[in-house]
């Protein structure tokens, strides 16, 4: 990426949220971890402190203050207070001033050096914009550069002018940065070309960003975003005044995120500074679980091996025919292997991982990695099985009927109650986030990209296993071919049969439609009950 990311001024964190606000212990720790990665502010702004917006003219507790005093003192990074009047003030009233300016001078009192006004999440109406803008000029005058100060507007996404931003670029001293969450709300993707638009509309002031991610409150509370930052320009530090990324309800569970954030910031791979963090904290699996990429990615590599598209020919398929017999490669196998050895470590996941307060996500992830392990034991249920040792000794067996029965409703009964679970993991089954634009009167606009459903990767999984189950035909005769020449078998017990098979050929063994192809010496991609004997694990 290079380093078009690295002209941030201000790259933080905003407490931002609605929900429980996070503890002392829990904001110091992030503000190191923030600090050792670069960014500079922590800006406190939880909505559901009362005194920060429904009370905000209540003065702070002593307990209160020296919270702040902690934070101040641990030097690392720059503390910003954020206070939210708009659902009660009236913005000429002399004593709401008054009661304003003796909040924020008990906070830049005990060092805290940015200020943010914060007018959003309220009503619009005319002539709001021009208040907004006389009460940020009149704040600005009272700090007299004691603390910086940072205004979070009503009309705090899209990128056209309105009457209200009109306003605001008219009368906002030019030294303020302006706050902006993008497009939407919640965004996919923020681009250079938006920022710009956005400045364009604010009188050419460039647009400090509030990213909602990784953000879970409100209708997204079920979803634990523990993924890599994705879809943000790199170009935006040329053209925006500063970043602030709004965290989850959950500190710890906050840092992956912040961890790629950070990366971001400093103009590398997202993605880098992602996989740094989770591996520090030992949490990759479980993060790729909740963030659902990586696991989406895992069974479309199974699905493509039984479904090929022309342009991508693979083996081990469930086909109309025989098909040709010149595949190269354990196809299906490794991909199956890839992904039970990924479930299996989805089902260990510790309870205890990041410091336990994720632990209903982490059940969610053990429930869902077992159902998928029933249903890739289905897919294998449904073949035949290979195992060709160094010497070339092979054995194949036909497709299992009993246990892909047996699987099959084990599946069933297990999917029944996943599905309902509370909590997100593996890609939602249906989800909500709040993508929501602003028309240029102010008022909000839904748009349908606020709902995801079906993209839950193990429900993905079950569909297409029970689809390979409904072509399943039941045959029992097998046919081996190694290099493309067909062998004799020799009948073993258990319904068995042994074959020689070089190292380094490829053998195919079909059982009706269903076909495995592998490359000697190989064993199956799960252990197998119909080779060793025993029961499945």
């Amino acid at each position: 990426m290079g380093d078009a990311g690295s002209t941030w001024s201000f790259r933080g964190v905003i407490e931002g949220f609605y929900g429980p606000p996070w503890t002392w212990a829990a904001r110091a720790a992030v503000m190191r971890f923030a600090a050792a990665r670069g960014m500079t502010d922590y800006l406190y702004a939880p909505k559901d402190d009362p005194r920060h917006r429904d009370r905000w003219r209540e003065l702070y507790p002593p307990a209160m203050l020296a919270g702040f005093e902690g934070l101040v003192a641990e030097g690392t990074l720059r503390v910003g207070f954020a206070l939210s009047p708009g659902l009660s003030m009236d913005y000429d009233d002399r004593g709401d001033r008054a009661a304003l300016a003796a909040k924020i001078d008990q906070l830049t009192g005990l060092g805290i050096g940015l200020i943010c006004l914060a007018v959003d999440d309220i009503a619009i109406r005319p002539g709001l914009g021009e208040e907004h803008a006389a009460l940020t000029a009149w704040l600005h005058d009272h700090l007299a550069g004691r603390a910086d100060l940072v205004l979070v507007p009503t009309e705090y996404t899209g990128t056209t002018s309105t009457p209200y931003l009109d306003a605001l670029a008219a009368g906002v001293p030019d030294d303020v940065p302006i706050g902006w969450t993008g497009t939407h709300v919640v965004n996919d993707i923020i681009t250079r070309a938006e920022a710009e638009a956005r400045a364009a509309a604010l009188g050419g002031r460039p647009p400090f960003v509030w990213d909602n991610y990784p953000v879970n409150d409100g209708t997204m509370a079920d979803q634990l975003f523990l993924g890599p930052l994705r879809g943000r320009d790199p170009a935006l530090g040329l053209v925006c005044s500063g970043y602030a990324a709004n965290p989850m309800v959950q500190a710890t569970a906050s840092l992956p995120a912040l961890g790629s954030i950070a990366a971001y910031l400093d103009g590398e791979d997202p993605l880098t500074g992602w996989a740094a963090t989770v591996d520090q904290l030992g949490v990759r699996v479980l993060a790729e679980a909740c963030d659902g990429v990586a696991v989406h990615a895992l069974v479309s590599a199974v699905i493509e091996a039984d479904h090929p598209t022309p342009e991508v020919p693979v083996t081990g398929a469930i086909v109309a025919d025989d098909g040709a017999t010149s595949d190269q490669g354990s196809v299906w196998v490794e991909p199956v292997r890839a992904l039970d050895t990924w479930l299996r470590a989805a089902a260990r996941v510790d309870r205890d991982s990041l410091g336990g307060e994720v632990s209903p996500w982490v059940d969610q992830v053990r429930d869902d990695a077992n159902l998928g392990r029933v249903a890739v034991r289905l897919l294998q249920d449904l073949r035949p099985v290979v195992q060709v040792d160094d010497q070339g000794r092979g054995v194949v067996v036909g497709p299992d009927n009993e246990g892909a029965v047996e699987q099959a409703f084990a599946a069933g009964v297990l999917w029944a109650a996943v599905r309902r679970a509370p909590f997100t993991v593996m890609g939602p089954r249906f989800a909500m986030r709040p993508v929501l634009a602003q028309w240029p009167n102010g008022q909000w606009r839904f748009r349908s990209a606020s709902i995801t459903e079906d993209a839950n990767a193990i429900d993905r999984l079950l569909r297409h296993a029970f689809e390979v189950l409904d072509q399943f035909d039941n045959a029992t005769e097998i046919r081996v071919t190694v290099d493309d020449e067909p062998v004799a078998l020799e009948p073993l017990a258990d319904r068995r049969w042994a074959f020689e098979a070089r190292p380094g050929s490829v053998v195919r063994a079909a059982v009706g439609q269903a076909t495995t192809t592998v490359t000697a010496p190989c064993d199956p991609a799960l252990a197998d009950r119909r080779l060793a004997g025993l029961a499945a694990p």
